[in-house]
C-alpha cells in the first residue's frame, strides 16, 4: 500500500550504476557538455592570436591605358603592400592576454564543476542517510508493535497501545515513501550536474549514507593570512581579472597606435605601346588627419579603469568572505562534534528505554517520546552535517581549491 512501484519509475533499481566521487569528477571533467562548450573558446582564442599576428594582404594593381593617350604614357601592372607601423605586435599581445583569460576561465569552470559534483554527490548521500534513519526507525517501530501485541490483552491500555504503535508505523511508511522520492530527485540532480552526452544511465553514489565518511576528520585550518595567500595564488577568477587588466591595457595601446600613419609600398612593371618598358616604384602614407580615434581611446581607457576596479573588488571581497567562511566552518565543525557525542548518549537512552518497556517498567507513550526525541536528534545531526559541508565547500571556493592537503572523500 505504501511502497513505491519501481516498475512505474523512469529508472528501476537495476538501471542505476554506482560510482565513487572520484569517478564522478573524472567523468564530468571528460564528458560534461557545458565544459566541452567552454573548451571550444580556447581554440577560438588561439586562432585570434594567429589572426592578430597576421600581415595585411598585398593588393594587385593595374593601370592599362587605351587609345591615343597610351602612345605617350605607360601602363602599369604591380603590387601594393600595406606596412603597419608598431600595430601588429600590440595586437598580438592583446590577443595573448585574451588567451590567458580564456585559459583561466576554463580552469575556473573545471574547478567549479568539481565543487558542483561534490555538492550534488553529498546531497544524494544526505537523502540516502535520511532513508537509512527512517529504515532503522521502522525496525524499531516494528519491534515495538510486535512487543505490544505479545503483551497480555488484559493489560491496561492494551488496545490503545497496539493502535498507537500501528499508527506510528504506518505514518513512518509514508515518510519513507517521501524520502525515497527525495532520493530519486537527488539522483537526477546529480546526473544533471554530470551532464554527460547521450547517456541514459542513472548514476548513483557508491556509498549509502554520510555516516562514517572520512570527511568528518577534524581539520586544523591555517590562519587568515595563510588562507588569503592560498586564495590569491589559486583563485582562477583573480587570474582572470589580472589577464583582463593586461588585455585592457594592450587594447588601449592598439587603439593609440592607430594614430601612427601606415605606409604603402608599391612596385611593378610599366610598358608603353611604342615598345618602351621598365619598372615603377611608389610609396604612400595613411595620415589620420581628420579622425584621431579619440572616442575609441577614451572608451579603452574606461575599460582599463573598469578592469582595475573589478580586480580590486575581487581582492577586497575575497579578504572579507574568507574571514566569514572560516568562522562558519570552524563553528559548524564544532557543532558536528557535539552532535556526535549527543547522539551516542541518545542511542543509549533509547536502548535502555526499549529494554524497560519490554519488562513493563515504562509505558509505550514514554518510549515513543524517547524515540521521537532520538529521531529529532538524528535529523538535527543531518542538518548540522549539511551546514558543515556547505561551509566547507564555500571556503574551498573562496580559496580556489577543490580540497585541502588532508585527503577528504567528499
Amino acid at each position: 500500500m505504501y511502497a513505491a512501484d519501481s516498475s512505474q519509475l523512469a529508472h528501476s533499481e537495476t538501471d542505476r550504476y554506482k560510482i565513487t566521487l572520484e569517478e564522478a569528477i573524472n567523468m564530468a571533467l571528460e564528458g560534461n557538455i557545458e565544459l566541452q562548450e567552454q573548451r571550444k573558446n580556447l581554440g577560438i582564442s588561439q586562432y585570434n592570436v594567429k589572426k592578430a599576428s597576421a600581415f595585411r594582404n598585398p593588393q594587385f594593381q593595374s593601370n592599362l591605358l587605351i587609345g591615343p593617350i597610351a602612345r605617350g604614357n605607360s601602363s602599369q601592372i604591380g603590387l601594393m603592400l600595406p606596412v603597419e607601423i608598431t600595430k601588429r605586435g600590440e595586437r598580438k599581445k592583446a590577443a595573448l592576454a585574451e588567451l590567458a583569460y580564456t585559459q583561466n576561465k576554463i580552469k575556473d569552470y573545471e574547478f567549479k564543476l568539481k565543487l558542483r559534483v561534490r555538492t550534488s554527490y553529498f546531497n544524494l548521500l544526505v537523502a540516502k542517510s535520511e532513508l537509512k534513519i527512517l529504515e532503522e526507525r521502522k525496525e524499531l517501530l516494528e519491534d515495538l508493535l510486535d512487543i505490544t501485541k505479545k503483551r497480555s490483552k488484559s493489560a491496561p491500555n492494551y488496545e490503545i497501545d497496539v493502535l498507537q504503535a500501528d499508527m506510528r508505523l504506518k505514518k513512518l511508511l509514508v515518510q519513507i515513501n517521501r524520502v525515497q522520492a527525495d532520493i530519486r530527485t537527488a539522483q537526477y540532480n546529480f546526473n544533471k550536474v554530470l551532464n554527460l552526452a547521450n547517456n541514459l544511465t542513472l548514476y548513483d553514489s557508491k556509498e549509502d549514507s554520510v555516516f562514517g565518511q572520512e570527511f568528518f576528520t577534524k581539520l586544523d585550518l591555517p590562519n587568515y593570512d595563510a588562507l588569503e595567500d592560498m586564495a590569491f595564488q589559486n583563485r582562477y577568477d583573480i587570474k582572470m581579472a589580472e589577464a583582463k587588466i593586461i588585455k585592457a591595457k594592450k587594447d588601449l595601446a592598439v587603439i593609440v597606435k592607430q594614430r601612427i600613419p601606415d605606409l604603402y609600398v608599391s612596385g611593378g612593371y610599366a610598358f608603353a605601346h611604342d615598345g618602351t618598358s621598365g619598372a615603377y616604384v611608389g610609396a604612400g602614407i595613411d595620415i589620420p588627419a581628420f579622425y584621431l580615434y579619440t572616442p575609441e581611446i577614451k572608451s579603452a581607457k574606461l575599460e582599463f579603469d573598469k578592469a582595475q576596479l573589478e580586480y580590486n573588488s575581487i581582492i577586497n571581497i575575497t579578504k572579507n568572505v574568507i574571514h566569514t567562511n572560516h568562522d562558519k566552518f570552524v563553528m559548524a565543525q564544532e557543532n558536528v562534534e557535539h552532535y556526535k557525542d549527543i547522539l551516542d548518549e541518545s542511542t543509549r537512552i533509547l536502548n535502555l528505554s526499549k529494554q524497560r518497556y519490554k519488562k513493563g517498567e515504562t509505558s509505550l507513550t514514554n518510549l515513543i517520546v524517547v524515540e521521537h526525541s532520538h529521531q529529532e536528534l538524528l535529523n538535527e545531526f543531518l542538518e548540522a552535517m549539511k551546514v558543515y559541508y556547505n561551509s566547507y565547500m564555500a571556503l574551498l571556493q573562496e580559496l580556489g581549491m577543490d580540497n585541502f592537503t588532508i585527503d577528504i572523500d567528499l
